[in-house]
Formats: C-alpha cells, sequence, structure tokens
C-alpha cells in the first residue's frame, strides 16, 4: 500500500485525540480509521483492534468493506455511460437493461417508466430490498451466509409496491443501485467491477487497495479488518448481501479519500458538475425532510456553515469531500450499533479540518 505524506502534526494530533476520545465514549466501537487528502498534504490515524479476538492493532493500511460508498464510484460510471452516448440519464431504465430484467421491471407499478436519474437520486419510488418481508425471512431462514445474486435482489424490489410515484419523492434504495449496476453491465459488456476499475481510474491514480470483493483478486498483502454490527463480526458474512452496486467495494482508507479528491479535481472525469448541480431535497413519501440535499451518488450536507458532498455506508463508513477547503476525509469506525455515534464523529472531523 501506498503509505500517504504526513500534513502537519497540528491536525494529526487533532484527529489522533477525536479518535481517542471517541473510542472511550463508545467503547462498542473496536477501532477507528481516519484518512484525510488535501493541498498542504495526506494524513491518516488509526487506533484500535483490527480484529478484537487475536488483538491484532488497527492500521491505516488496513481495508474494509466500505458498503454504500460504492454508490458514488457506480454513479460516476453511469455518468461515463452518459458521455459516451450509450444511455440518457432522462431515459427509462427499462430500455438499457437486458431482456430479463427488463421482464423484472415489467412487474413493478412503474417499471416502464422509472428513469436512469430518479434511481441515482432515490427518487424512483422503488422499495429498498432490505426492507421487505421476504428478505427478512430468507436471513432469518439462511442466516449469514445466503448466496443472492443482483437479480435475486432486484426481484424482491420489484414484486412489491411502488413507494410513490417516481420523481416525486425520496426514499433510499439499495435496489436502485442494484439496477445501476446491472445497467452498467448490459451497457458496458463487462462485468460491474471490471467497468468502474477503468471508468474511476483505480489504476491510473495508483489506488492499489480498492478492489471488489470475490469479483477481482484480493491486492497482494492487503489485510480486511473486522466490522462489527451489535458486537457481531461480520468478517465471514456472505459478500453477496451487498455486492452488486449498493456495495461491494473494498479499500483502505487512504486510498478512498485519495479517490475523492481525484474525483473532485477532475482527474477521475469531467463530469462532476452533472453530479452536484441542482441537488433536491430529500423529502419522503410523508413529506418530512431531512433537510439533506442530494445529487447523483452523493449527498449535499451543511454544518456550522460548512457545506461538504458525502456518502456512508452501513458498515460505519464516511466519504466526503469539502468544497471550499479542497479537501476528502474517509474514515471507517469498525463497529455500528447502540452508542457509536458516528455522525458525531463526522462533524468533529469536519470541525477540525475548519479549525
Amino acid at each position: 500500500m501506498v503509505r500517504s505524506p504526513p500534513m502537519s502534526g497540528g491536525l494529526d494530533d487533532a484527529i489522533g485525540s477525536l479518535i481517542e476520545q471517541f473510542l472511550t465514549t463508545a467503547p462498542g466501537a473496536p477501532a477507528v480509521c481516519v484518512a484525510v487528502d488535501g493541498p498542504d498534504g495526506r494524513t491518516a490515524v488509526a487506533r484500535g483492534l483490527a480484529d478484537s479476538a487475536s488483538g491484532a492493532p488497527m492500521t491505516t493500511n488496513h481495508a474494509v468493506r466500505i458498503a454504500s460508498c460504492t454508490k458514488t464510484f457506480v454513479a460516476s460510471t453511469v455518468l461515463d455511460l452518459a458521455d459516451r452516448g450509450l444511455v440518457h440519464l432522462d431515459q427509462p431504465a427499462i430500455e438499457v437493461v437486458a431482456p430479463e430484467v427488463a421482464s423484472l421491471l415489467a412487474e413493478h407499478d412503474h417499471g416502464r417508466t422509472i428513469t436512469v436519474r430518479q434511481l441515482l437520486q432515490h427518487r424512483s419510488g422503488l422499495v429498498d430490498h432490505t426492507e421487505t418481508e421476504e428478505w427478512a425471512e430468507i436471513r432469518r431462514s439462511s442466516g449469514r451466509s445466503h448466496e443472492w445474486t443482483a437479480a435475486d435482489q432486484l426481484a424482491l424490489a420489484t414484486r412489491s409496491p411502488a413507494l410513490f410515484a417516481p420523481g416525486t419523492a425520496f426514499s433510499y434504495s439499495d435496489s436502485g443501485y442494484v439496477l445501476l449496476g446491472l445497467i452498467i453491465e448490459h451497457l458496458s459488456g463487462s462485468s460491474l467491477a471490471a467497468a468502474i476499475r477503468a471508468t474511476c481510474r483505480f489504476d491510473d491514480l495508483g489506488l492499489a487497495s480498492i478492489y471488489w470483493e470475490r469479483v477481482e483478486h484480493t491486492p497482494p498483502g492487503l489485510v480486511r479488518a473486522h466490522q462489527y454490527v451489535d458486537g457481531e463480526d461480520t468478517f465471514a458474512w456472505n459478500p453477496t448481501i451487498d455486492l452488486f452496486g449498493g456495495g461491494g467495494l473494498v479499500a483502505a482508507m487512504p486510498d478512498l479519500a485519495r479517490w475523492w479528491t481525484a474525483l473532485f479535481d477532475g482527474s477521475v472525469h469531467e463530469h462532476l458538475p452533472l453530479q452536484t448541480v441542482d441537488p433536491q431535497p430529500s423529502i419522503g413519501p410523508d413529506r418530512s425532510d431531512t433537510g439533506v440535499r442530494i445529487g447523483l451518488g452523493m449527498f449535499l450536507f451543511e454544518l456550522d456553515g460548512i457545506e461538504f458532498w458525502e456518502h456512508s455506508g452501513y458498515w460505519g463508513l464516511s466519504t466526503l469531500h469539502v468544497p471550499a477547503m479542497r479537501t476528502s476525509v474517509a474514515f471507517v469506525v469498525t463497529g455500528r450499533g447502540d452508542g457509536i455515534p458516528l455522525l458525531e464523529l463526522r462533524s468533529s472531523v469536519v470541525q477540525a479540518l475548519a479549525a
């Protein structure tokens, strides 16, 4: 793995102190790693245990499953396909999928009209398959070992009633990004992993730790840290639970922060304005408003007057970029559950950058 040159000692020390304080107040979190990439350089700090059972210490070179942080990479790849004229963002998704996927969409209330843009912004009305009773029943019967396919997960969503008419509200949907993954495979003629690797320029940018679990070989020497949910070690969970576009990538935090910087400085593609222009409000079907706005594959937040684009991941991840500072952050808390305030840590890191 590429080791990041240090930033100022002040920021390094400040982040170390934040992590240590966080671990003291959230004892259910085995480890934290925070990486920062900005115009003044790079820094990464890790504390805690990468494996609670063995006592192995967490390092900045440990990789983790980044879960939904994968969605920003998926969105970037869709924009590249649009730039090449292979898809239009306001085109119905049913027109740019394989016939067997089109058959699944045809079962859905609005499956013939949901557009690619609506999928990218979670405004399709497509239910999240992980919220269905069928999903819950399979999880109860098969535990963590069930072998999923993308079609299996999309079928759970398309068999469920629409949450709302497309474009009229917001509801976060992993299933929408599973469908986007199938669109990428159909239009690119390659695997989702290969399409994203090429479009997002992992090799060109030297991001050696980022790879698609199971589909690609684990990079030599890379070690994955254990991640926990409510105290349960998820290390051996079947990766197909979250492998098809809603999640799927594995990365170390320094490389993840570097990719976000590359995305915002134009080194990944030239389509960033399309991802960030005219972000939509995240107003749910019940008219509740989180106050957060959503672009294509990322969310726009404001904290104490500081705007930043972000995407989080279920396993305790946050990836973000602060445009005014030209600085990116990636962090992981390897435990998720009650008493582990992930959002508070994110706020503390952003405030430390501002200071």
